[in-house]
């Protein structure tokens, strides 16, 4: 993480960025940066004690995303931009608030609104790379609707879009959710959860793949 990949840039967070941003639903906002070394810096008080226990380089890529999220809550009027995160890895949001946080190897993501705007929000970042083989299997199940989901960098992208839905619907229903307990239907734009959780999912795929899941 000292030195950035080449494919790294600096223009790849603008472009990351923009996606982003042309990915959101009306009352969201989102922000990215590139993952540099020192990011930890950015971990306010209560946030650096909620992650103490985690390895230098997740604790690195943490406070990127924290600084990302710092920004969009200060967007948001926010006296108070910690976010903590919870004993199962959930990110815990200023009240009146919902968002939510994600990085890959190179770029940290968020997302967030006030809660009047949208339930629950959940982002993933991933390469525009499929998955490997052996995990394709776990990811896809017989419940999924593909439509015309792109071989090879689709199985990544139903990926992540299962990681968004995830992050969307644990702060509602409070259910750890492996692959199988989520269905996506990508002709519909929606998912379901066990639950019976429903929510709306949307990607790209330029220049990484972006995946978010809401409830209106």
């Amino acid at each position: 993480m000292n030195t950035p990949p080449n494919e790294a840039r600096p223009d790849i967070e603008a472009a990351v960025d923009r996606a982003l941003t042309d990915l959101m639903p009306p009352g969201l906002t989102a922000g990215c940066r590139l993952i540099r070394t020192g990011d930890e810096r950015f971990l306010l008080a209560a946030e650096s004690a909620s992650i103490a226990a985690r390895e230098p380089r997740a604790r690195t890529a943490s406070g990127a995303g924290r600084q990302v999220a710092h920004e969009l809550l200060r967007r948001l009027g926010c006296a108070d931009p910690a976010v903590p995160r919870g004993q199962l890895g959930n990110p815990i949001w200023p009240a009146g608030i919902i968002g939510s946080i994600a990085h890959d190897d190179d770029l940290a993501v968020a997302v967030a609104a006030r809660s009047g705007a949208m339930r629950s929000v959940g982002v993933d970042i991933e390469p525009a790379l499929p998955l490997p083989r052996e995990l394709e299997a776990i990811v896809a199940t017989p419940q999924d609707r593909l439509g015309d989901l792109e071989a090879g960098t689709g199985s990544r992208v139903l990926f992540a879009v299962k990681e968004a839905v995830y992050k969307a619907s644990f702060p509602l229903d409070g259910r750890v959710l492996g692959f199988e307990d989520i269905a996506v239907d990508f002709e519909a734009g929606k998912a379901v959860t066990s639950s019976g959780r429903k929510l709306m999912v949307c990607f790209t795929t330029t220049p990484r793949i972006l995946a978010l899941a809401y409830t209106a």
